[in-house]
């Protein structure tokens, strides 16, 4: 007479499974999705090791299974648990679900660092530093589920856009790459974003610990209870407090020797682990005034030092001065052995006539123009500044002297600066503003040009300088003034665009390397662009001078310059690592000058010998840096090298070259940071 009605729920003897036909075929779709993928992308889960051999990464594999039954478990299991027992499951999560984003993080993010026998003390700090993540969002939400799911998904967005900075320029995420976001985003387009195993499993643990969150219950009214929400945001107040004081406010990471290394960042992420590094290095913004700083003290280096007067006298005509900063122009033959079949820069190695040239010391290896830039302009070296800030984007707030605004001093106009890409890129709209540029041109103003790269070619780039000048020619009688920022040889390296040419190979089998060869082609265009222009002002009347440098090294990839050098890149001395730092520059003009070589010097003295080699008038700060030159030649943020060829570190007390060192950074303060105290007499010409 009646009917029982089938339940399509079963359930254990304990209540906590669900199983219905609905879950069972969601659960087949599941793993038949992660099936499917994990054998038509397999190729994801295989890479080259260090040898060249291929290794299936079965760590990553293992991850992705679990992920897939993560996703099932969490469709069959209910959570039963008395409230007790969910309690003691809850503190345990806030416990350690911080030292598993810790371990997931340095197991995909592809720094290399040793799990295994890290060191006690960075293992603490790094998770305390994800705790400190974690309880903030929960003194906010007061839900450990959110909790869990937020930080889940700030690890895996941090985790990913690591694991892209190491593949395009072999350096984590810094703090100071925060002030260069906008540039960043304008190169982003020139990459490829092909995601790897790694990022696959982040966006796959994602999805299964939102799913997992779900189960969790948590204490009702928690969040309205008052008293909960002041013990919590007390605690949290205390535990923030204690890991400042410990990691940016004092000297603690210092004085257990938790270091940034400059030369090679990757290996402090190595060492330290990624979160702990990154934290270390917000300390790059912070710049303390030099000891025994103070404006009598300027006063007292600068009265030797009198900047020429630059009063015009009649028929004096100065030269036009072009300055080009090449983007990485740099001759990789020179850090190591490497034959090619043909010349990489055939005509900038036979310049010889009127031509000073060598090799220029940056502070920079692989990006960070703006850093050489401001080097080149200003005659103040990063040696002083936190090792990765950059200048344009943290400190050039307002008028700054530079070599800029002294040639408007000295009666040059044009007064222009050219850079063939976006005008937004670190800052340069401002800061040329307040170097006294009067027009920043940039790939908007490009008519027709040609690209090479998937960027305005030097060639375009070079026949617009020549446009420039001809355009002032015709409506001014005042020598012609600009500098230029290339583009054409912009990173990355890793994507064959059709328009690089092939016509130069690396002919060592066991060097050659496909970056690096389209590397070495793209710098041969520039060198036959130089060519060109150089001709160019060969033929006019009118006294030219062409300054041209490469602002870094290439980004080519760390195996190439381990077998370039031949020794591994951890393992360099640090004199050895000043080698890596090193571009060619040179110094021509149409007119008689002394021809010379000057095997180094660095970036910051190269416009005051530039003005020295052509005659032009000096400021007091040119002159002392030309006296400072001939006792350190180089000084770079990596260090320096003294007059006797030795290798020393800025802040070694014991060099013989310390008095130097230690009056140009109280000048350097002076001219950059004290700007109401400024002696701005020392660094413009007189009038």
């Amino acid at each position: 007479m009646f009917q029982k009605k089938e339940s399509t729920v079963e359930t254990t003897q304990d209540g906590s499974l669900n199983i219905n036909k609905k879950n069972i075929i969601i659960a087949i779709i599941i793993a038949v999705v992660g099936i499917v993928f994990m054998i038509v992308c397999k190729d994801l889960f295989y890479r080259a090791n260090g040898d060249g051999k291929t290794v299936l990464l079965k760590k990553m594999l293992l991850l992705y299974m679990a992920c897939f039954a993560s996703y099932v478990f969490s469709l069959f299991w209910n959570n039963r648990f008395s409230e007790t027992t969910n309690r003691i499951i809850n503190i345990h999560i806030m416990e350690w679900y911080p030292v598993v984003c810790f371990i997931l993080t340095e197991m995909t993010v592809g720094t290399g660092i040793d799990l295994i026998n890290l060191n006690f003390k960075r293992y603490i700090l790094n998770i305390a530093l994800y705790m400190i993540v974690f309880y903030f969002i929960y003194v906010v939400t007061v839900s450990i589920k959110t909790s869990v799911i937020t930080l889940t998904a700030l690890t895996a967005i941090y985790t990913t856009v690591n694991i892209y900075l190491i593949r395009f320029r072999q350096t984590p995420l810094i703090a100071t790459d925060f002030s260069v976001m906008k540039t960043a985003f304008n190169v982003a387009g020139g990459y490829d974003y092909t995601p790897n195993a790694e990022i696959v499993v982040l966006f796959c643990y994602l999805v299964a610990i939102i799913m997992l969150a779900q189960k969790i219950k948590e204490p009702e009214g928690k969040a309205k209870n008052i008293r909960h929400r002041i013990v919590v945001t007390t605690c949290y107040i205390a535990f923030f407090a204690v890991m400042y004081n410990r990691t940016i406010g004092t000297d603690f990471l210092e004085e257990r020797h938790i270091m940034f290394n400059t030369f090679r960042p990757l290996t402090s992420f190595m060492k330290n682990g990624t979160l702990l590094t990154f934290t270390k290095s917000i300390k790059l913004t912070i710049v303390d005034k030099p000891e025994g700083y103070s404006t009598k003290e300027v006063d007292k280096i600068t009265k030797d030092y009198t900047s020429d007067s630059v009063t015009l006298v009649d028929n004096k005509k100065q030269p036009n001065v072009i300055v080009i900063m090449d983007e990485a122009f740099a001759d990789l033959q020179s850090v190591g052995e490497l034959e090619t079949n043909e010349e990489v820069l055939p005509f900038y190695n036979t310049l010889s006539e009127d031509t000073v040239k060598g090799f220029v010391y940056v502070s920079v290896f692989g990006g960070q123009t703006a850093n050489s830039e401001y080097e080149f302009l200003t005659g103040d070296s990063k040696a002083f500044m936190p090792e990765n800030s950059t200048p344009y984007q943290l400190y050039i707030k307002q008028f700054m002297p530079s070599l800029t605004g002294n040639m408007k001093l000295n009666g040059y106009g044009g007064m222009l600066a050219l850079h063939p890409f976006e005008a937004s890129g670190y800052n340069r709209i401002n800061v040329y503003n307040n170097f006294g540029f009067s027009k920043f041109i940039t790939m908007e103003e490009f008519e027709n040009p040609t690209y090479v790269h998937g960027f305005i070619d030097d060639v375009s780039d070079f026949d617009k300088i020549i446009s420039e000048y001809e355009k002032h020619n015709e409506s001014s009688d005042e020598p012609f003034y600009m500098f230029n920022v290339t583009m054409q040889n912009h990173s990355s390296y890793d994507i064959d665009y059709e328009d690089i040419p092939t016509t130069i190979k690396i002919t060592d089998e066991d060097k050659r390397d496909d970056m690096a060869e389209r590397y070495l082609n793209l710098v041969h265009l520039s060198d036959e662009a130089l060519k060109g222009l150089v001709e160019y002002f060969k033929n006019q009347d009118e006294p030219t001078v062409i300054v041209l440098f490469g602002d870094h090294e290439p980004a080519v990839n760390d195996k190439f310059y381990k077998k370039l050098i031949g020794k591994d890149l951890d393992s360099l001395t640090e004199a050895e690592a000043m080698e890596m730092y090193k571009t060619p520059f040179l110094i021509w003009a149409n007119y008689d000058i002394e021809e010379k070589y000057i095997e180094r010097v660095s970036a910051n003295y190269l416009h005051s010998v530039m003005l020295d080699v052509v005659g032009l008038e000096k400021t007091g700060y040119n002159k002392f840096l030309l006296d400072m030159n001939k006792q350190v030649p180089v000084i770079t943020v990596n260090g320096y090298f003294g007059a006797d060829g030795n290798y020393y570190k800025t802040n070694d007390k014991t060099s013989p070259y310390y008095d130097w060192i230690a009056k140009y950074n109280k000048l350097e303060y002076n001219h950059l940071f004290d700007v109401d105290d400024r002696k701005n007499e020392f660094f413009e010409y007189a009038k």
